[in-house]
């Protein structure tokens, strides 16, 4: 508003407005995904991925890798 009048948009204008709203909307979801591919690949290489090579040298016992990705992939949800 100014001077308490309203503006309204043209029509060109409101459907410009809704083609960005509609692209904003659209690219949420993979903007989501990507979040949490990104959680996931930084706590793998921080967690998990040294468990792999300890539990093949026996070091740690079986199934710990798996059950340290089962974890991350739980706490980071699709």
């Amino acid at each position: 508003m100014v001077n308490n009048e309203k503006i309204w948009f043209t029509p060109e204008e409101e459907i410009e407005r809704d083609a960005q709203e509609k692209a904003l909307a659209d690219g949420a979801a993979a903007r989501a995904v990507e979040k949490v591919q990104r959680n996931r690949r930084k706590a793998y290489l921080e967690e998990a991925d040294s468990l792999y090579f300890e539990e093949q040298a026996g070091e740690v016992a079986a199934g710990t890798w798996a059950a340290k990705r089962s974890e991350i992939k739980e706490r980071f949800p699709k």
